[in-house]
């Protein structure tokens, strides 16, 4: 027969687990939208998430959960060197149409004093 005690305590492990899940799934969703090139969404996905993990970690932590945790902050680092990976790919892909906008906004501003 189990007590309250017992009863809370997995009621609030279970509260713990899903919060959990919904910050894998954001992390999951930050991801997919780095993989698929939707970078203008990144931002408001990464706000999203981190108030997630603001909320879960602002509960006190077990000794007991503290190995799981440690695993789970791994695999969630793991999904944001993926992120930056696709970032950084990106930023690299688009170095050179930035410099010749660049260059051309240059020439058009020389245009500009010429004509003046």
């Amino acid at each position: 027969m189990q007590t309250i005690t017992q009863t809370i305590t997995q009621t609030e492990q279970q509260h713990r687990d899903d919060a959990w899940q919904a910050i894998l799934q954001a992390s999951q969703t930050l991801l997919n939208a780095a993989q698929s090139a939707h970078w203008d969404e990144l931002s408001e996905l990464a706000g999203e998430r981190d108030v997630l993990i603001r909320a879960y970690f602002s509960k006190p932590i077990t000794v007991d959960n503290a190995l799981q945790i440690r695993e789970k902050i791994t695999q969630l680092l793991a999904m944001d060197d993926q992120v930056l990976g696709l970032a950084r790919k990106e930023q690299d892909n688009m170095l050179p149409a930035l410099k010749a906008f660049s260059r051309n906004k240059e020439a058009i501003g020389a245009y500009q004093q010429i004509g003046s």
